[in-house]
């Protein structure tokens, strides 16, 4: 065989051999198929692929036969929740009271729930517990009482427990409770040289009174810390002042104080 035969041979060597490669890729790629969206298997004339769910990428070795050797998988789990929380609210009810309520569209397994409150947002404790009306997929409406709720701005979020004591929260919704005349008072007014604020339970709420020019400079600011302060006003020019009495900085009565 002549040179110039033998490289023709060549050639249609190359040439069939790359052929085969395409057959075997084309093959391999039919054996992916269409994927059912629940998983299971494709399969084609090249090979077949096993997946499932939460399979996000994989990788073939390409060989004659074709088949799937390495994958990633990303796991999943499906769990009910114990109950499915409509609503969950808040309001002030008489100056004194703070009305909880809260709806659920349906309950599984739920044991009770636990009504905590806190004064930072930050850290809660449990103030009442209501247990669960049972299974159910209809609406449950609750409703429970705040007695004795901070004054200020109060936190509260609803716990739910199950029976297998796992447990989970809904968000956390505010209420502020704004102190009643009855208890913050400030007198003489006018005012010649002292004016004496009186606060029902002062040393327990950490409170603070701001005194104010009308225009609303700052004149003083201190801790209350016993049911009756005596502020000096001798030195004050006479004329009209403010005095903001405030819980975490949130303002609960303002006065406005004559100086004569």
């Amino acid at each position: 065989m002549n040179l110039k035969a033998n490289k023709t041979m060549k050639n249609i060597f190359r040439f069939g051999f790359a052929f085969l490669i395409l057959t075997v890729l084309t093959q391999n790629a039919s054996a992916q198929g269409t994927p059912v969206s629940a998983g299971g298997d494709a399969k084609g004339s090249g090979g077949t692929v096993s997946y499932s769910v939460g399979e996000v990428v994989y990788t073939t070795k390409k060989s004659t036969s074709g088949f799937v050797i390495e994958g990633i998988q990303q796991g999943y789990t499906s769990s009910e929740l114990p109950i499915s929380l409509l609503a969950f609210s808040a309001t002030v009810s008489n100056k004194s009271q703070v009305q909880l309520s809260w709806e659920t569209s349906s309950e599984q397994n739920n044991k009770f729930f636990d009504v905590e409150r806190s004064v930072n947002g930050v850290s809660f404790s449990s103030i009442l517990t209501e247990n669960s009306k049972g299974n159910s997929t209809s609406i449950q409406a609750y409703t429970a009482e705040d007695n004795d709720p901070y004054i200020g701005i109060a936190y509260y979020r609803l716990k739910q427990t199950d029976i297998d004591g796992k447990t989970t929260y809904s968000k956390t919704i505010t209420v502020t409770i704004i102190s009643s005349e009855s208890e913050l008072k400030a007198f003489p007014n006018p005012t010649t040289s002292i004016l004496n604020l009186q606060i029902d339970n002062a040393a327990t709420r950490k409170l603070v009174y701001a005194l104010y020019t009308i225009d609303g400079r700052l004149i003083v600011q201190q801790n209350i810390n016993n049911t009756t302060t005596t502020i000096t006003t001798s030195s004050l020019a006479n004329g009209t002042y403010l005095l903001h009495v405030k819980d975490k900085g949130i303002l609960v009565k303002s006065f406005k104080i004559i100086k004569n």
